[in-house]
């Protein structure tokens, strides 16, 4: 089996998860600007922070470029991992990998620190008030991604790979799977800062 992890990090966030993956996996880690190329690889996990309820662009460049592989996806976002919003996410980036002839071994979000210049330019534009909901829910990514989610990071990677050698059917992701969200809306509202 050859295999890789590929992150794209702003904060740090995504990074820290993609080197608890290579810590428990053995695999090497790299940051997406200098991946190697993803045809060198039969599955991949691949990193990324959600920007505007989607992969960030340089994450969003390399999954363009990841054809007939098998991926375990990985995020960070400042909302609820288990939101709405996280699930459009998820479901539009199965989408995405889908689209490449790719199969989606699973996927996992965690929460993450919000880039306060991300915070600041979204004040200054009006889009999303700093309510006193918003504000517990940024306090509380700064807290991410944290022991218990790098473990849970850790449990789907490992089973992802168990999956993978074992070629294990593909599950759709959680959201769809569940019922909770019918019909994947990849421009959806953006509810994550």
């Amino acid at each position: 089996m050859n295999a890789c992890i590929v992150y794209s990090s702003c904060t740090g966030n995504t990074r820290k998860v993609a080197e608890a993956l290579a810590d428990t996996s053995g695999l090497p880690c790299f940051p997406v600007r200098i991946a190697p190329e993803p045809d060198d690889f039969d599955i991949l996990a691949l990193g990324f922070w959600v920007r505007k309820g989607l992969p960030d662009a340089r994450a969003l460049r390399y999954m363009e470029r990841i054809r007939g592989k098998h991926v375990f996806f990985f995020g960070t976002l400042g909302a609820w991992p288990h939101s709405d919003h996280a699930c459009r996410c998820m479901a539009a980036t199965h989408e995405i990998l889908q689209a490449g002839g790719n199969t989606v071994v699973d996927g996992f979000l965690c929460q993450g620190r919000v880039n306060p210049q991300v915070v600041a330019a979204s004040q200054r534009k009006g889009g999303h008030p700093l309510s006193p909901e918003r504000l517990a829910r940024l306090r509380e990514a700064e807290r991410h991604p944290d022991a218990a989610d790098l473990a849970a990071a850790r449990l789907h990677w490992q089973r992802s790979l168990q999956k993978y050698t074992a070629n294990a059917p593909a599950p759709q992701p959680p959201c769809l799977a569940a019922g909770i969200l019918s019909t994947p809306d990849p421009i959806g509202s953006n509810t994550s800062l």
